[in-house]
């Protein structure tokens, strides 16, 4: 309702009809400004997604160090090829769950703490799966095998085998790095006929039985009788020659002290180094050893 104001008696005469002026800004006052709802939806979405990329990061730093520092120490997971898939599973998972965030990501939602929970338990099972995939393909055991190591994991152990060879403490999995053992061939001959018959139909020789697994200490005399020197290594390796002085200098012996044997890899073979004497295991070197 409009009010009724009194005159000036000094003013003019009225005509009776005195009421305020019906002026916009009488009837709409003005507003107090406020700060756009998008803009500041969207600055809050980038930042949420920007402390969930940092928390991806350092998960994904934790893990790589896991997998290069203990599962494929250097240069094993050179040649086993699992570089490019742990990347591309920590780069899928480290990307997708902050796009999520950012997708998602609005403080008037009412269910925003499930979305969330529900990104973080997709990143996670995610990232366990993966993890799962590589730690299967890790080398558990490097298996001295006559004149050669091989490379086995866990998933080229067969449930049967690991059954088998649950009493022989060679043939445990260690969870933090692989385990340097030899395989010895059976005594009787109906059991090396058996694995012979195995390599030749399914391809899985003495390395892919477990129970076979002894201290590589014990077989470290009979390797070195095998081994090979250094000098074939330069002459398979020629254009290597300045990084195999560098490997030598690095074991802190004399390259007539050391000696080789291949190892066998899935993606790429190289040599590992033994002392002579004693046949002790020294290092790796991702060079071609035949």
């Amino acid at each position: 309702m409009l009010k009724r104001v009194d005159r000036d008696p000094r003013a003019a005469p009225s005509d009776g009809n005195d009421t305020l002026p019906m002026t916009p800004e009488f009837l709409h006052p003005p507003r107090p400004l406020a700060t756009p709802a998008p803009a500041r939806s969207w600055a809050e979405r980038s930042r949420a997604a920007l402390i969930h990329l940092m928390l991806s990061g350092v998960a994904a730093l934790l893990v790589a160090g896991l997998v290069l520092l203990a599962w494929y120490p250097d240069p094993l997971h050179r040649m086993l090829g699992v570089g490019a898939i742990m990347w591309i599973v920590l780069g899928v998972d480290v990307v997708l769950g902050p796009l999520f965030t950012l997708i998602v990501f609005d403080r008037r939602k009412k269910r925003l703490k499930w979305d969330l929970a529900a990104i973080a338990a997709l990143q996670i099972a995610a990232l366990a799966y993966g993890l799962f995939t590589i730690h299967q393909g890790r080398p558990a055991f490097v298996v001295l095998v006559k004149d050669r190591f091989e490379v086995i994991s866990p998933a080229d152990l067969r449930v049967e085998e690991r059954a088998a060879a649950r009493g022989n403490p060679y043939a445990r999995i260690d969870p933090t790095g692989p385990r340097w053992v030899a395989a010895r061939m059976p005594e009787t001959v109906e059991q090396r006929d058996a694995i012979m018959f195995d390599a030749v139909e399914n391809g899985r020789d003495v390395q892919h039985h477990p129970r076979l697994y002894v201290d590589y200490d014990s077989q470290a005399v009979e390797a070195l009788e095998r081994a090979l020197p250094i000098s074939r290594l330069r002459s398979l390796n020629p254009e290597e020659g300045a990084a195999i002085d560098a490997l030598v200098a690095r074991t802190g012996q004399a390259e007539s002290a050391l000696r080789y044997l291949p190892l066998r890899g899935p993606a790429h073979d190289g040599a590992v180094v033994v002392a002579h004497p004693g046949g002790q295991v020294l290092e790796v070197w991702s060079l071609q050893p035949w």
